[in-house]
């Protein structure tokens, strides 16, 4: 039955009524229920007696998205055709529509709200009241209805919905954001109290955002009465973790929203998106179940529980990236130079749709009249955003462990009659964008930040293998083409690129990878971005070599065997230059072999290819880094100047801006609507106000921490380690609270306990600190409280650590690693108002009975957080407690051996390290000041 191209979703009482909507599927519909969130089959009859209600009108189904205890209905309600493949519409998606499964109540009043909005859209309005952004988004659509092939009814495109989300409920939100952050900057008991409080009116009207959802989810659940047993595990998440994600779901509606309608979506009904030319065998094979590529295929998991019902033909696939198409005809001038040939002129701008249809026609007319010295074609850019390591700029850098590299993209250039005539050649040439295939971090606070390369070589050519692997049983060779410059702080991340694959390719574990190092902006200086043609003379030979896909009545005539890989730092700008000179070069060769000699870099009437490279860019670089592309008027016109420099700079601004106010959260709803973090991800923001990266292993990471400390810090070789943890420390010796905490590593061995201070970037031994356990005094553990900004951090079940008191000694040392290495028993410096117990070292209940001077050790347990790649119900961890006891009864046998007696010798208590209320008490100003202004730009 293919896809359903329109659907009427209602709300009975059991759940959303999806139907579908057209002369032959009308019967066919299906039921979301409400509490199970199960999607099945809905009888004709109850679909029919539901329908008389309100209603709206959709154009298909991204999926379900799950947060907290809230689930929403994506529904596209807003399209534009951009392109046609073999006939088949390729649409845009302009509008969805987040419908909320809480109740019928809410769900109706949803689908009120949408539909109503639905219908005042579609009201006729005159040019004058049209507003500019409107005007603009009219002008997209690159191919009209009556070239791509004749439509049904139901597949008229609707025009393209706002969103109702309006200026004023943003700024009410923003309002209410505003006066929480005032009221809590001023006042302690502010922070004092929990998140929690009775929302204001401005803060009500910010929770319609949510269509009427995210106010339900946010109530209290109804818990029985307290009864006594054991605490809930932290891996749990508590009623209050709930209701703090619920109170961003409208935050996390809106991005959702913005990411999905921002014209970087696309889908076919008809077209496989997901799978390149050369794999569709030169057919348009429409998309199906089990055929599509789950790289590209970006709403995969947020479709999974219709597909998993057996419901594929409501399931739309959609892809992320760009498609953009325009026609031209080519004439020779000259019927005696088969080089002679220029581009016949257009009627119309090409970028509306009546100058296509113009354009076209004209075309047509004239090979006609002419056939022999003139021929109308049509050229079609996809790029696909891969799925896998998606994200924005800085936060998704280099590659992961399972060498997925991120700001990953498959471009594919075809060439085809206006008709898709199979008769004629169809010609596809595909190329990849991909970040350097390195475990490195840039931080998003610096105007130029220098790239940090992260883990050992080893790690890096593990990943690296697998990066190219893939890359070879999918395309076959690869051309490496790295544009980053071979001076100045970009070379030492491009020599670590070249050495590791060097390795690899000597050792024989990688083959048929070539490289090749093209210092853009070295060879490009002075604006002359045109000599980027010495790159593609330089790769000319793999370029033949590699060939493309041709395909002629319905065969693969020949198949491209190879690709070129093009990078520089962001895989946006450079990038761009180069790509769009390689699809120019495999393009005019094409229309040589079919005898037409053209000139796209000098002459004008092709600046259309150039528009549409550049569009390409653009599209890819505001999914990645939230502009468009640097250098887009040589991309567009071919030449460069200084107010396109000018134009650069402010980009590069946005850019900044970008980095370090929006990209945070953004990340997290990325990874959720991905599925490659669950929603508890917003736990994690909420306390951090980031999220983790799942394609890196922490667990791996930490696990060679441990490793390193030891070889590097256990100098006896007698000396035998019994475990080993990470943990986190005071940035300073001998105190409770320094901030900031940094992640440490413990090593307990039978002889002493060392606390290692690891530069994660590096992978070094900074410093450390031996405590011998002859000389320990005291073991005390308890409840750790240092930040008191969230729920999760005042909350004392997840906030444990110990303190060791110990004498110093010529056993206990404290060493630094600086260029001479230095030891020292004396306590660190710090400033008193750094500490909570005034200066003095330890806190009175630490210090021993008689007046020897002692020291303390304190680490405090990293709270076990799930695996958010996962179910939050399926996990299980051990709590903070449970695990800071295990730790105390490990050193308490390193100090006295099996033997209970002697254990029991060893002085340990239960007891508070910092409490909840001292926490609260020693909070400062500057802090809660810091921690506002945080939120305040990041969440």
């Amino acid at each position: 039955m293919g896809i359903i191209r329109k659907l009427l979703i209602f709300a009975s009482s059991n759940g959303l009524i999806v139907q579908a909507h057209g002369p032959v599927e009308h019967h066919k519909a299906v039921q979301i229920d409400y509490k199970s969130k199960h999607v099945s089959l809905c009888p004709h009859d109850e679909a029919a007696d539901n329908r008389k209600g309100v209603h709206l009108e959709a154009h298909g189904l991204i999926g379900l998205l799950s947060i907290a205890s809230s689930h929403f209905l994506i529904a596209i309600t807003g399209r534009e055709q951009v392109a046609q493949i073999f006939g088949k519409p390729i649409y845009v998606v302009t509008d969805v529509e987040f419908l909320p499964l809480s109740s019928r109540d809410a769900a109706v009043k949803a689908l009120a709200t949408a539909s109503a909005a639905s219908r005042k859209d579609h009201e006729p309005s005159s040019d004058s009241e049209l507003s500019d952004a409107e005007s603009e988004s009219s002008k997209h659509a690159a191919v009209p209805d009556e070239v791509s092939g004749p439509h049904t009814d139901d597949e008229q495109d609707l025009p393209r919905s706002r969103s109702s989300t309006s200026i004023a409920q943003d700024v009410l939100t923003k309002k209410g954001n505003f006066g929480r952050f005032a009221s809590q900057w001023f006042s302690r008991q502010g922070w004092a109290t929990g998140t929690q409080k009775a929302p204001t009116s401005t803060d009500a009207k910010a929770q319609k955002v949510a269509e009427g959802d995210a106010t339900e989810a946010a109530k209290p659940e109804q818990k029985p009465d307290k009864v006594d047993g054991p605490a809930p595990e932290p891996q749990q998440p508590s009623k209050t973790s709930r209701e703090e994600v619920a109170a961003m779901i409208p935050k996390i509606l809106r991005s959702a929203k913005l990411i999905l309608t921002s014209r970087s979506c696309f889908f076919s009904y008809d077209f496989d998106l997901t799978r390149r030319m050369g794999l569709l065998q030169g057919k348009a094979v429409p998309p199906a179940k089990g055929s599509l590529d789950p790289l590209y295929f970006w709403n995969q998991r947020l479709a999974s529980p219709i597909s998993e019902a057996g419901q594929d033909s409501f399931v739309l696939p959609i892809i992320q990236g760009f498609v953009g198409q325009r026609s031209f005809a080519v004439k020779k001038t000259d019927s005696t130079d088969p080089d002679s040939a220029c581009v016949v002129p257009t009627e119309g701008d090409p970028s509306q749709t009546e100058g296509i249809s113009h354009a076209i026609a004209h075309a047509k007319e004239a090979v006609a009249e002419k056939p022999d010295e003139m021929q109308a074609f049509l050229l079609t850019v996809i790029s696909r955003r891969s799925v896998k390591r998606a994200g924005l700029r800085y936060l998704r850098r280099g590659i992961d462990d399972e060498g997925n590299c991120a700001n990953c993209v498959e471009t594919e250039q075809i060439l085809s009659t206006p008709e898709w005539d199979d008769t004629r050649p169809i010609r596809s040439f595909t190329q990849v964008r991909a970040s350097i295939p390195l475990y490195f971090s840039q931080s998003p606070y610096s105007f130029k930040p220098l790239p940090v390369l992260l883990q050992s070589e080893a790690a890096n050519k593990a990943a690296m293998k697998k990066h190219f692997d893939g890359l070879k049983s999918r395309y076959g060779d690869v051309q490496i083409a790295v544009l980053i410059n071979k001076h100045g702080s970009e070379a030492a991340i491009g020599e670590a690129y070249d050495k590791n694959l060097k390795s690899l390719v000597d050792a024989n574990e990688i083959q048929g990878v070539d490289w090749e190092w093209f210092d853009f902006h070295s060879e490009c200086r002075g604006m002359r971005f045109d000599k980027v043609q010495k790159l593609v003379e330089m790769l000319g030979h793999n370029i033949e070599k590699f060939g493309e896909t041709v395909i002629e009545r319905g065969e693969v005539k020949s198949q491209q065997k190879g690709i070129i890989r093009t990078n520089c730092m962001d895989c946006l700008d450079r990038t761009n230059v180069a790509e769009s000179a390689f699809g120019q070069h495999m393009l005019q060769k094409a229309l040589a072999e079919a005898g037409f000699g053209i000139d796209l870099v000098n002459d004008e009437t092709t600046t259309w290819f150039n528009t549409l490279w550049a569009d390409n860019g653009d599209a890819i670089s505001r999914q990645y880094a939230g502009t468009a592309a640097l250098k887009g008027d040589f991309t567009r016109t071919r030449k460069r100047n200084y107010q396109g420099a000018l134009n650069d700079f402010s980009l590069t601004l946005s850019r900044y801006y970008n980095n370090m106010v929006n990209d945070y959260f953004s990340q997290a709803v990325i990874d959720v609507l991905l599925g490659e973090l669950s929603w508890t991800a917003f736990e994690d923001f909420e306390s951090s106000l980031m999220s983790q990266d799942p394609g890196i292993s922490i667990n791996r990471i930490r696990e060679n921490a441990i490793e390193t400390c030891r070889r590097l810090v256990v100098q006896d070789e007698t000396e035998d380690l019994i475990h080993g943890w990470t943990m986190l420390a005071p940035a300073v010796e001998n105190t409770l609270r320094t901030l900031p905490f940094q992640e440490a590593v413990v090593l307990l061995t039978d002889a002493a306990i060392y606390c290692c201070k690891f530069d994660w970037t590096t992978e070094k031994v900074a410093s450390f600190e031996k405590v011998d356990l002859r000389s320990v005094t005291k073991v005390r553990y308890g409840a750790y409280i240092t930040s008191t900004f969230t729920e999760r951090q005042r909350d004392e079940t997840m906030n444990v650590g110990l303190v060791i008191a110990y004498k110093p000694g010529k056993g206990s040392v404290i060493r630094t690693n600086t260029r001479s290495l230095q030891n020292s028993v004396e306590p660190a410096k710090a400033k008193p108002e750094e500490r909570i117990d005034g200066g003095t070292g330890v806190l009175s209940w630490l210090a021993p009975k008689h007046a020897d001077p002692t020291q303390a050790l304190a680490v405090k347990i990293i709270p076990v957080t799930p695996d958010r790649k996962r179910s939050v119900t399926s996990q299980t961890s051990t709590p903070a407690l449970e695990t800071a006891e295990h730790i105390v009864d490990e050193i308490r046998r390193a100090i006295a051996g099996e033997s209970r007696e002697e254990q029991d010798k060893v002085e340990v208590e239960q007891g508070d390290i910092i409490s909840l209320a001292e926490a609260k008490q020693r909070t400062g100003y500057l802090e809660q000041i810091g921690y506002s202004l945080k939120r305040l730009v990041w969440a």
